[in-house]
């Protein structure tokens, strides 16, 4: 895979520290990282470093800015004050706005919630419990997810009387072997 590097990009994602450009790949946010230990696929210090790079297609071209969990685990052990969670959130806002991040993508990643339509009764239950004001109801009769509001608590999952609501589990729980 080719990839396609654009070092100009960063300045568009206005939420990125400042400190990012002070990042030396120590690796201090892997090493304490949770999700990392799950799936080794992720790693904090690479979605820095393609972060600084401009390497976009490393950063949007897979669901991986979707496995952090934003435990802010990463933020009090990086030396130069980076803050890799704050990094990944950004990038994860940055890819919402600009339409990087498919539906698809968020739902196989376990960060959004999906509405089967032929199985939604559009009694507002979602609409009701969602702390987030994710779901809305849409004009052709079925409940729609708001994939920037979504936080894929699994609220509205639960409470769903037609069990029309699905939320894939977590890929980082997904791959992992529970001492079996």
């Amino acid at each position: 895979m080719e990839l396609t590097v654009e070092k100009n990009w960063v300045s568009e994602v206005k939420s990125l520290p400042e400190t990012l450009a002070q990042c030396f790949r120590c690796g201090a946010c892997s090493g304490i990282c949770p999700v990392k230990r799950i799936r080794k696929d992720f790693d904090p210090r690479v979605i820095v470093h393609a972060t600084i790079l401009g390497i976009k297609d490393k950063l949007f071209g897979t669901p991986i800015l979707w496995h952090c969990s934003q435990c802010q685990s990463c933020v009090p052990v990086c030396p130069m004050e980076v803050k890799p969670a704050e990094v990944i959130k950004a990038l994860r806002d940055y890819a919402l706005k600009e339409g990087l991040a498919s539906e698809e993508t968020l739902f196989e990643a376990g960060r959004l919630a999906r509405v089967n339509p032929k199985k939604c009764i559009v009694c507002l239950t979602c609409v009701r419990v969602c702390p987030f004001g994710a779901p809305s109801i849409k004009d052709e009769g079925y409940a729609v997810i708001d994939p920037a509001k979504c936080h894929a608590c699994g609220i509205c999952v639960q409470e769903c009387p037609a069990r029309a609501i699905e939320l894939h589990p977590a890929a980082e729980f997904a791959t992992y072997k529970w001492g079996v």
